[in-house]
C-alpha cells in the first residue's frame, strides 16, 4: 500500500491500519486462529509503517564505507608488528600421555 503524494503520513498510517484490520477480520472469519492472525497483523502494520522511515534514513545517510579498504587499513596500522602471544598457555603441556 503506497502513500499517496498528497497524503500525510498520519492519514496513510490510518489507511494501513484499516486495511490490515479488514484482512485480519477476513482471516478470522475463514477460521484462522485469532492469536496467529493478530500477531501477523501487528507485524505487517509495523513493517509498513516503518518502511518509509527506513527509506528516509537510508537516503539521508551518505556513507561510502568500504569494508575491504577499512580492514586493510586496520591491518596495516595495528597488526603489522603485532605477534599474538598466548600467555595463558605458556608452560603447559598440550599432549599429556600417561
Amino acid at each position: 500500500m503506497r502513500k499517496r503524494e498528497d497524503e500525510t503520513y498520519e492519514a496513510w498510517c490510518k489507511r494501513v491500519e484499516m486495511y490490515e484490520h479488514g484482512c485480519a477480520l477476513q482471516r478470522i472469519a475463514e477460521g484462522a486462529p485469532i492469536d496467529t492472525v493478530l500477531d501477523e497483523m501487528s507485524r505487517r502494520i509495523m513493517q509498513k509503517l516503518l518502511h518509509p522511515l527506513y527509506d528516509e534514513i537510508r537516503k539521508s545517510s551518505n556513507t561510502s564505507y568500504d569494508a575491504v579498504a577499512s580492514r586493510k587499513e586496520y591491518e596495516e596500522k595495528y597488526l603489522k608488528d603485532h605477534v599474538p602471544v598466548a600467555d595463558h598457555v605458556e608452560g603447559q603441556l598440550f599432549d599429556k600421555r600417561d
